[in-house]
């Protein structure tokens, strides 16, 4: 995929390598962050063959994740459909079982009402999932690096195909962990962008992703 900013050349975004983009400019810090999300058309992003795309279809906005990202809010519903895809025979055999005893025993209930009530039969493995409230674990909010990774890790089982935009990493990560992290996406399959404020270019630390800085004066630097 291409991110394109006028008047700047586009850049580039695939699964190859992450793309981390520094800017010490206020505006073009500003205008990335209002145009990946949606609120002005500052950013346009178009595919390997430069046709437009819409930005909500491409873009999945993550911004920082260690102050925003509710995991479950973010990908439990996904995850439970995804598990519930993924059961084999025996276990669903199993769980037909325990969901007959289960509304047997919510329909034996209903005699103590003189109502003509009713319970549904069917056998649906989702909602089993749902109600058994598969989620992540609370411990995961107290450690920068561990709710980044499993961003990035649930996207990849999830199949997720738009760029994730992750902000302000580089604020709770040192070098060796942001480069393990770069490490660690290119064997997930994503097309991901950092988005970082820095007065200074980091290209020379950073030489594992793909790297953009553009200065104060608007001088678009490439690595």
């Amino acid at each position: 995929m291409n991110l394109t900013y006028y008047p700047f050349k586009p850049i580039i975004i695939n699964t190859t390598k992450p793309t981390l983009l520094e800017t010490c400019n206020q505006k073009v810090y500003t205008d990335l962050v209002s145009g990946l999300k949606g609120y002005t058309d500052s950013i346009k992003i178009s595919d390997d063959e430069f046709k437009l795309v819409e930005n909500e279809k491409a873009v999945k906005w993550i911004g920082d994740a260690f102050v925003e990202a509710d995991l479950n809010k973010m990908f439990q519903s996904q995850l439970q459909k995804q598990i519930a895809t993924k059961l084999d025979d025996e276990t669903r055999m199993k769980l037909t079982e325990i969901n007959n005893q289960l509304k047997s025993l919510i329909f034996d209930a209903t005699f103590s009402l003189d109502l003509p009530l009713k319970v549904d039969s069917e056998f649906d493995p989702a909602k089993l999932v749902k109600y058994c409230d598969v989620g992540f674990v609370s411990a995961l909010n107290r450690d920068p690096y561990g709710i980044i990774e499993t961003v990035l890790k649930t996207a990849s089982e999830l199949k997720e195909s738009k760029i994730l935009v992750l902000t302000g990493v580089r604020n709770y990560l040192s070098v060796s962990q942001f480069n393990e992290l770069v490490r660690l996406i290119s064997t997930l399959d994503l097309n991901t962008l950092f988005i970082e404020f820095s007065e200074i270019d980091n290209h020379e630390e950073f030489d594992e992703c793909r790297y953009y800085y553009v200065d104060q004066d608007f001088v678009d630097w490439r690595y």
